[in-house]
């Protein structure tokens, strides 16, 4: 999770993001309706597959959502936000041995 960074689009969503242990736990608001339909897409996706417990989506108030992922599952959850243009962009940052 260290070495994985992303840019979000700011104007669909506003993110704060910290860790919980093993897990990435995420506030995040939806700006727009377009936003909020994107987010849904995504909490789809996921609530689909086989692991209903890697990826945790709670409806908050006011267009908020709190998502708690686990280690295993931030790559694909990154990339899926990005993969809907929530985020801008996502890059692997180097590590020093």
């Amino acid at each position: 999770m260290e070495s994985l960074s992303y840019q979000v689009d700011e104007t669909l969503i506003a993110v704060k993001e910290q860790r919980n242990g093993n897990d990435a736990e995420f506030l995040i608001t939806a700006k727009t309706g377009e936003a909020e339909h994107r987010l849904h897409e995504i909490r789809h996706f996921f609530e689909s597959d086989k692991v209903y417990t890697d990826i945790l989506f709670y409806s908050l108030k006011n267009r908020e959502y709190q998502v708690i992922v686990q280690r295993s599952a931030y790559t694909a959850f990154i990339v899926h936000l990005f993969q809907l243009h929530l985020i801008k962009a996502v890059a692997w940052e180097d590590e020093e041995c």
